[in-house]
């Protein structure tokens, strides 16, 4: 069940506090993160999507075999209130004096000449055709993610109010036999572990569902020979691992805060434990899904 606003609030309150002492994390980043954060989170409870009928959803059946609810393409938005959001985001980066605050202006002047059209990058991102946002990022070389970091954190307040409100039929603490998302289909952004038995949960990349998985299986390949998983720690990361497998040469991050006294914030771990994915790759492994914030 997801928690109210107010411990929401203040969970997130505590972990922006604990990334703004990491000496790893440009505080830019982190202060523009927070306040993307907040509004999301503002967001959200304003948010009303309009939900699809029960006979456009899988049957519980097929659902338990993989099938996902609702496909990625097909979630419902609040498109009035993403593009209020991406107009306020856009203000925001603006006066950055950096490659995010040039690609402001450039978005900002294809959106007046309609060179960009926000219904139809809203419909792409959900399609996620990344090669539409790929061409638009050769216009805004030192910041090519602009315009699908922006599209992202303007959809994603409706995307998760959907998955919530979808994901009330479903058992989402029953373990699920693949890894990828039972609401969407998409792939696992990070792991948490939890409880005394160290349950294992997977955040979704699209929708940020939270779903029970297997504890020992590759959750991008389904690859269950424990030879060929494993994973590895950073000294000044605790709480923190990569999880990679040989067969198909991916990694994932998974957060165990089970002994220590930290908030677990999925979006916001893989903020954190940024460090880990520089190392996994140094080793020649590939993350199949972006960050949290679409870089």
């Amino acid at each position: 069940m997801p928690l109210d606003y107010q411990t929401q609030k203040r969970h997130l309150e505590k972990k922006i506090s604990e990334l703004k002492a990491k000496d790893f994390l440009p505080p830019e980043l982190v202060g523009l993160i927070e306040r993307l954060a907040e509004d999301q989170l503002e967001a959200k409870r304003a948010c009303a999507p309009a939900l699809p009928d029960a006979s456009e959803l899988a049957s519980p059946e097929d659902n338990l075999q993989g099938k996902p609810l609702l496909e990625r393409s097909r979630f419902p938005v609040d498109h009035g209130q993403a593009k209020r959001l991406f107009a306020e985001f856009l203000t925001l980066i603006k006066d950055r004096d950096d490659g995010l605050g040039e690609a402001a202006e450039i978005l900002q002047a294809a959106l007046d000449t309609r060179e960009i059209e926000l219904k139809e990058a809203f419909a792409r991102f959900l399609d996620s055709d990344e090669a539409y946002f790929a061409k638009f990022g050769e216009k805004t070389p030192k910041a090519p993610r602009a315009l699908a970091f922006l599209t992202q954190a303007s959809l994603t307040p409706s995307i998760e109010a959907a998955a919530e409100a979808l994901a009330a039929g479903l058992d989402l603490d029953k373990t699920r036999q693949h890894g990828h998302c039972p609401l969407c289909g998409s792939l696992p952004l990070v792991l948490t572990l939890r409880e005394k038995q160290g349950y294992r949960y997977a955040t979704c990349s699209f929708c940020r569902t939270a779903y029970r998985i297997r504890r020992l299986a590759c959750p991008f390949c389904d690859q269950s020979d424990i030879d060929k998983l494993t994973y590895f720690e950073a000294e000044g990361l605790p709480g923190y691992r990569v999880e990679v497998c040989a067969s198909c040469k991916t990694y994932i991050k998974t957060a165990d805060f089970r002994n220590l006294d930290k908030i677990s914030i999925p979006v916001l771990d893989d903020l954190e434990s940024l460090a880990l994915d520089f190392l996994a790759q140094e080793q020649g492994y590939k993350r199949p899904v972006l960050s949290a914030w679409g870089f």
